[in-house]
């Protein structure tokens, strides 16, 4: 006779986690402009929220290049590329140096992010618990430094070897011009 084995691929405590991603979030301009490292890094952080910790999600640079198999100055690069594009929000900035907390044990706090399209956790006021979706209202500055331009002589030359080249001053910086001395015309 054979045994039969019921294999279990979950655990059956509490409903099963997953990791939305909205579509008008993925179909913004914030997110198609973003790294394929910073698209991932940004999955990992929505990994860790739970549905009553934003604003409290532990995640460090180390963690990000360990996790996502990429070094720590990538990984701080897609991290400030996540914030400056408004997806995430540094609510408590983490810091090497620190060596004891509040309860006088010794740790090294990461940084606590916050997605900022959910609701706020940590805030206590209603108007701070609300998403902000900054990524919404973020814009690509094509034109970053203005252009420059350079001003080009231009002569015009004439036959004549009565003709003075002078040098004007037109819409557009200094240029050589001719000037007929002489002829009236």
């Amino acid at each position: 006779m054979s045994k039969i084995v019921k294999i279990k691929h979950r655990k059956e405590k509490g409903p099963m986690r997953y990791v939305m991603l909205f579509h008008w979030m993925l179909n913004c301009e914030a997110w198609k402009d973003l790294s394929a490292n910073a698209r991932v890094i940004y999955l990992e952080i929505s990994k860790r929220y739970n549905g009553s910790n934003n604003g409290l999600i532990h995640y460090s640079v180390r963690e990000a290049a360990r996790d996502v198999k990429i070094g720590h100055a990538t990984a701080k690069r897609a991290f400030d590329e996540l914030e400056s594009h408004g997806f995430i929000f540094a609510e408590q900035r983490g810091n090497f140096h620190w060596k004891i907390d509040l309860t006088g044990l010794r740790r090294r706090p990461a940084t606590e992010w916050r997605l900022t399209c959910y609701e706020s956790d940590r805030a206590t006021e209603f108007a701070e618990k609300l998403p902000t979706k900054d990524f919404m209202r973020w814009q690509k500055n094509h034109l970053t430094v203005p252009p420059q331009t350079q001003d080009a002589l231009v002569a015009e030359t004439h036959v004549s070897t009565t003709d003075t080249i002078v040098n004007k001053k037109g819409a557009y910086g200094a240029r050589s011009g001719t000037k007929k001395t002489g002829f009236g015309g």
